[in-house]
Formats: structure tokens, sequence, C-alpha cells
């Protein structure tokens, strides 16, 4: 009885376990699957049936991997919310963007190739993307290819009234009811829906991509692996499951099942394989030429967008500078239409003459562009058609034949307007900066020419009786005064905002000037050592090369300021056969060079911060010892002269920066002082003499008096106009400041001159900026004086004033200053 019992209970425990340990091996897996009306990709026929590519890809592999599944239909926007709210796993026929990578993961393997394409009804004269300016198009809400044709609309400037619907069927229903005057679609499912006489594809197609499975973010992406393994299983055979029912849907190939029956005769044997060989031969060749004709249209697709979309200009022109090409970026920027630009030359619309000739480029329509490989990476200023400059930076590439014959340009240009405006104020910043530096020194030359001054004007009042003493202390305070003359106009050209001016110069001239005005700066526990052995030219911007050594020199001072040192400023030749063993050691063009030295035995820079010392704006000094422009400007300037500059530096030991600049090759006579010019006497001319200063007009009567001249002075401009008015014919010759109390010089001019037109002008100032040339145009026959003036360059101008206009013969004596 106990063995039954125990054989009962045991019976019964092994049915119980017996499904437990089945459940799970042999339960689907549930998986629902979102579709929308994308035929032929997927759709729901008449009877509520999923049909299409998708469901049939789906459905086979759920019958291998045992999946339950669930398609679940609605609109596009539908799915895409259900995908979200965990309502659906997988959704179809979508494609991958950014934006949607955020919330979704994608298989890797694409489904299906697509473009989007742009429908219209039949007979619409809309041919291209141009022709939807201003018009309404309508597109499925959230569709990738209403999002690329907005993004394609807004690169090219094409302003359209955009009309969302919930599905492609109701873009299309609007398209025939005329509520839009065209739809986007993706090709296939355009081309699919659009059969009938009511709508057509239009020309405009664009952005092509890839249509695949996605999950919520973070779900199912053990599904999307397997669907993965199926897809690139079967793209790697032919005639397989995928190929079948991808022709059955689309069309793209026949596929068809036949059985070919028994013939008794071989001969309509032979004809059948022949017959079957060239229809596969035809199948075969239809598929490359599609594959082609799409990867082509792709790629070209690829390559205007590209171009026409690049945040820079692209111009191809022809060996004599006649553009083939103009992107719509560089058409905006210098303002041409296509019509206007293409076939003309670069010279004379888009580069100025005077640009062209500071490049060396003289070909014009019938001679050639000579493409030097200096000119492979240039900056110049190019015009816009309504008068604008702007500055470019291009890049520059000859384009040859198979025989490699030059035939055209391509040019890529970055507009640099922007910086090079930048770059002048960061320059005009650093030389006020430096400027304080040079105060001291510039006062010590200040003080040093007032003693002079001051000392013979007492000598002189001393020795009133000796004329010989006098005249000696006299010469004195003269050349005192040219010195001070000189040592403001080099302080004013340092200081003025210009253009860099480049020129044969010899840099030790440069660089004794002003280690001469650093002199009396520093303290006296800082020791200046100069060895300038380099007698060579270079073709540079003297001021700029001032703002150089200026600036690595007051860095150097400032690295000794407390502990004392020396600094040693060194000018040499040196030749460059090969490239610096380090980087930046040495300049990678070989020649011959000047190098520049300037080392000082200072606190030295930290290796950590070697990298950043040419940033602008990186300082390690404290407050009010610098701006951090100094080395960024140095820089800069170096490689605007085609120069090189490198430094090296140990803590505690000190710092030494090396400039290379190319020494200028072609020989420059050096400029003899002239002997003194003879001076130019008057036949008592009329002159009026206005200056708000009563000493100068005053001096200035009494030399004009001496030299044959009538003088008439006024303080004011408002009673030299009163006199003027009372008899203008009796006036000779205006001489007169610019900037007075009152009525001011230019107007004063402005009002005798619309009296008398051809009256002679002469206008001094004695600010730093000089009358432009046009300027002084508008205001008649007039010229301009920089104060202080000597008295040669006064007469010589206002007999040059007096005699404008006139015969050469009847120009007055000369006489010979004692």
């Amino acid at each position: 009885m106990k063995y039954v019992v125990r054989t009962v209970y045991l019976l019964t425990l092994l049915l119980l376990l017996m499904p437990c340990s089945g459940y799970g091996s042999d339960l689907p897996v549930a998986l629902r699957v979102g579709i929308c009306e994308a035929r032929p990709f997927c759709f729901t026929d008449a009877d509520g049936t999923p049909r299409g590519l998708y469901p049939d890809l789906i459905n086979h592999i759920a019958a291998q991997e045992q999946w339950d599944v669930t398609f679940v239909s609605g609109t596009w926007e539908q799915g895409l919310e259900r995908l979200q709210r965990e309502e659906i796993d997988l959704i179809t026929a979508i494609a991958f963007s950014p934006e949607r990578s955020l919330t979704m993961d994608f298989n890797r393997e694409s489904v299906f190739e697509e473009w989007g394409q742009v429908f219209v009804k039949q007979g619409s004269p809309i041919r291209s993307i141009e022709d939807l300016k201003g018009k309404r198009v309508g597109v499925t809400a959230r569709d990738i290819s209403g999002i690329n044709f907005r993004k394609t609309a807004q690169k090219l400037g094409i302003t359209c009234h955009i009309k969302e619907y919930p599905s492609s069927t109701a873009v299309f229903a609007a398209i025939r009811a005329g509520q839009v005057s065209a739809g986007v679609a993706t090709q296939l499912n355009g081309l699919y829906r659009s059969h009938g006489p009511s709508l057509a594809p239009s020309p405009i197609q664009f952005s092509p991509f890839s249509i695949a499975f996605a999950a919520k973010r973070g779900l199912h992406g053990d599904r999307l692996a397997t669907l993965d393994r199926y897809l690139s299983r079967w793209k790697k055979r032919p005639d397989s499951y995928y190929d079948k029912r991808l022709a059955h849907w689309t069309g793209l190939t026949a596929y068809e099942k036949t059985v070919t029956p028994r013939w008794p005769f071989l001969a309509v044997v032979v004809i059948a394989m022949g017959s079957a060989m060239l229809v596969y031969l035809n199948r075969a060749l239809k598929r490359t030429v599609q594959h082609r004709t799409r990867e082509l249209q792709y790629r070209k697709k690829q390559y205007k967008d590209l171009v026409e979309s690049a945040n820079s200009i692209i111009l191809r022109m022809d060996k004599y500078g006649r553009v083939l090409f103009l992107n719509r970026f560089g058409l905006d920027l210098f303002g041409y239409s296509r019509e206007e630009i293409y076939g003309r030359n670069v010279l004379g619309t888009i580069l100025s003459p005077e640009a062209a000739r500071a490049l060396h480029i003289t070909g014009h329509d019938t001679e050639a562009f000579d493409l030097l490989e200096t000119q492979a990476l240039i900056e110049n200023e190019n015009t816009c058609k309504d008068g604008r400059t702007v500055y470019i930076q291009w890049s520059n590439r000859a384009i040859t034949d198979d025989l490699g014959r030059f035939q055209e340009i391509l040019s890529i240009g970055i507009d640099i307007s922007q910086r090079r405006q930048l770059e002048t104020s960061l320059y005009q910043a650093q030389k006020m900066e430096a400027i304080g530096t040079l105060a001291g020194g510039i006062a010590h030359d200040f003080n040093n020419i007032l003693t002079v001054i001051f000392g013979y004007t007492e000598l002189a009042q001393l020795y009133i009786h000796s004329p010989e003493k006098i005249k000696e202390a006299l010469e004195q305070i003269s050349q005192g005064g040219i010195r001070a003359k000189e040592l403001v106009s080099q302080i004013l050209t340092f200081s003025r905002k210009s253009e860099p001016e480049k020129q044969p110069l010899q840099p030790l001239l440069i660089i004794k000037e002003t280690v001469k005005l650093l002199r009396p700066s520093l303290p006296s526990t800082i020791r200046i050592e100069s060895i300038i052995k380099s007698k060579s030219i270079i073709h540079a911007d003297p001021t700029q090369i001032h703002q150089v050594i200026m600036n690595l020199c007051t860095n150097a001072y400032h690295a000794m300021e407390t502990t004392g040192g020396t600094l040693r400023v060194a000018l040499t030749d040196t030749s460059i056969n090969a490239p610096g063993t380090m980087p930046g050691e040495l300049p990678q063009v070989l020649g011959e060079y000047i190098l520049l030295e300037v080392t000082d035995t200072g606190c030295g820079i930290e290796p950590g911060l070697m990298p950043h010392i040419y940033d602008p704006y990186f300082t390690t000094k404290e407050k009010g010892k610098g701006t951090g422009l100094g080395l960024s400007v140095v820089k800069a300037i170096v490689k605007e002269h085609q120069g090189h500059i490198c430094a090296k530096s140990l803590p505690g030991k000190g710092t030494t920066f090396k400039v290379f600049l190319p020494r200028f090759k072609s020989k420059v006579k050096p400029i003899l002082p002239g002997t003194r010019r003879a001076q130019v006497s008057g036949d008592n001319e009329t002159i009026l003499v206005v200056d708000d200063e009563k000493k100068i007009t005053d001096s200035l009567s009494d030399l004009l008096s001496l030299h044959g001249y009538t003088p008439r002075p006024f303080t004011d401009g408002a009673s030299a106009l009163a006199c003027f008015k009372e008899a203008p014919d009796t006036i000779d010759l205006v001489l007169s400041d610019v900037t007075m109390p009152g009525m001011t010089g230019t107007e004063l001019t402005r009002q005798m001159t619309a009296i008398r037109p051809e009256l002679p002008v002469l206008l001094f100032s004695g600010y730093s900026e000089p009358m432009a040339r046009d300027e002084l145009t508008d205001l008649g026959n007039a010229d301009y004086l920089q104060k202080p003036m000597d008295t040669d360059t006064l007469l010589t101008k206002i007999r040059t004033q007096l005699t404008r206009g006139t015969d050469a013969t009847g120009t007055p004596p000369v006489k010979t200053a004692s």
C-alpha cells in the first residue's frame, strides 16, 4: 500500500513539473510592429490585412524565429508616438536622422535606398525647385522627405509655404484638389501612388536616404540584430527571398518562377536555354544600369549640395581668367547673378587692376594666367558689384588635361574681412601699449632737445653784439627743432592707423633707433647689449618691424624688471639649407634670411605655457604690465612678411626669441643726403595769412616779407573772409591753418573758392592725419603742408601754387639763400 501511494505521489509531482520545464522554450515571442500607408513598403488592404515588402519580410523572419507578430496600422505620426509610448515594439519604413537617433535605435542593414521627390498635377509648369518660390507645398508630418525638402530649400534660399498632412495619401489628395501646388513624398511611394492622368512626378529629386527598422532607444536591440542577420544573409545571395519580394513589390526586377517542359527536340531546348540566358543577361544589365544610375544621381546630388551649400566661395575659371562657375555663396557675396558673371573675366569684376598688379597677374581674355607657386594660397582685396571691398583668402589649384596642359583654375575662397578688421584693431591697441612703454625714452629725448634749444637761446641773448656767435646759436636751435620734428613724426607714424606699406629697408637702422628710445626707459639694473652685424635689406613695413623689435624688447624688460640682467639684441645674416630638426625650430622654406635675436636673462617661461605664448590676450604678467597682445601681433607681422618666429626658454635662465625674415634680393641704392635747395622769392604777390596763433601769423608774415611777398595776417577766419570779399581779385594766395575756432580753414576755403574758384590755397595743420587727396580736390586749387614747416618747403609750395597752370617762362627768378 505504501508503495502504491508513493508511486502516485511521484507521478503527480512529475506531471506538475513537466509543463513548468517546457514553459518559455516553446512560447512564441510577442512582437508589435507599427505600419502606415507607405506603398509599396507597407500598407493595409481593404480587408485589413497588412501588405507590402516590410510585412512579408517580418512574417518570413517571424516564422523562423517563432515570433508572434501583431501589425498595428495608423498614420506615420501616430506610429512615431506609439513607439515612444511603448505601444508598439518596432516601426517600419523609417529613415535614420541624428535627431531621431536621440530617441530611437536603428538596425544597421538598410531595407531600401530611397530619394525624396516632388510630385505635381499633370501639366504643371513646375520643373525646378526655383519654380516653387512662394508656392504652397504639402508634406507628411515628421516625414524625412519633408524634413530634407525644408533643409534643401533653405540652403538654396527658396521660400515656400509648407503645409503638413497626416499621410502621403492626404498629400496626394491635396495636390489633386488644388490645395497645394506640389507635394513631397519618397520617390517609390510617389510613383506607386501617382499612376493615372491626374498626378505626375516632377524632375525635382533630392537627398537620398536609407529606410530601415527602428525601436525605442534601449529596447529590442536583440530584435534589430536578428533583422540585420537575415538582411545581411539575403543580400549576399542572389535570388534570395528578399530579392524576390523586392522585385514583386517595387518592380525593379521581374521575378517569375517558371517550369521548363522537356521538349523532345534538342534544337528547341537549345533555343529555350539561349532565350533564358538572354533574359537573365538583360535583367542583370537592367539592374546594373539602375544601380549605376542611382549611384551617379546620388553622387551628383551630393556634389551639388556640397558646392551650393558651402559657406565659402567656389570659383572655376579658364586659363584666361574667364568665370566658368561660381557657387551661390560667391554670387551672393559679390552681388552678381550667373548671367552677369559667367563668361566675364575676373579682372575688372571681382579683382581690381590694382589688386591684380600686386599679385603680378596680367592675363586678360587672350593672355593666359601664370599661376605661380606663391599664388597657391594668397590673401587679397576683392571688389563687389556695388563697390564694396572684401578681403578673401584664396586657395588656388591648376586643373590640367590628360596631357598635363594647363586648362582651368579652381579657387576656394574664405571671406576674412572681419578677421582683417580685428587684426587691424589688435595692431593698433598693441601700438598704443608699446608707446606707453616708450614714454620714458620719448620724454628723455624731448628734454634733451629742449635743453639744447633753451641753452642756445640764452647764449644768443648773451652774444647779442657778436653776429657770428648768434648765427651759430641759431643754427643749433634750428637743428634742435628739426630733431623734435623728426621725433614727433616717428611717434605719429607708429601710432597712426594705416595699412602696411612695404618697402626696401635696412633693419639695423630701426634696431638702433628702437634701442636708443628704449634705453632711457629701462632701470639701471638692466644692461643693453647690441650686436648688429647684418647690413642686409628686407622688403617690409618699417612701422611693423619697429613694432616687432619693441614688443620683444619690452617682454625681455618685464622678465628682468625685478632681478636685473642683460638684454641682448643681435642682427645677423643666415642661410637655411635644411628645415629644422625640431618642429618650429627653423623656417620650412629654404633661402637667405636675416636673423633677429632678442635674449634676456630673466625668469624664463614654464614649458607648459610655451604653446600658448602667441595666443591673443594670453599673459602671465600682473595687471597693468601688459594685455597679452604683444607676441600675438609679432607672430602675425612675421607671418605677413613670409618670415618665421620661434622661442627657447629655461625657467630661471632666460628666454631667446628668433625672428627670421627673408632677405630682399634686389640691390637698392641708398638715398644720399641732398644739398640745400635754392629758395624761391616772390614778386610782391599778396598772401592772406590765417592762423588763430598770433605768433605764427607774425613769424610767417615777417618770413614772407623777407622773400618778396606782401602778407596780410589774420587770427580768425571770419575777418579774413570779410577782407577777401572786399576785393577778391587782389588776393594772390591764401595760407591758412586747418583747425581754428569759429570758422575752420576748410570752411574758409569753400566760401572763398565759391566766389573765386581758381584761387590758390595752401592749408597747414599740426595734427597727425594729413588731409586726404580727394578732400583737397573738393576744395579746388588747394594743397597741404604739415606743421612745423621749414622755409624751403614753404616757399617752394607757395611758388608751386602761384604758378600752377602757368607757363614755365613766367616763373620768377630763383634767389639763392646765403
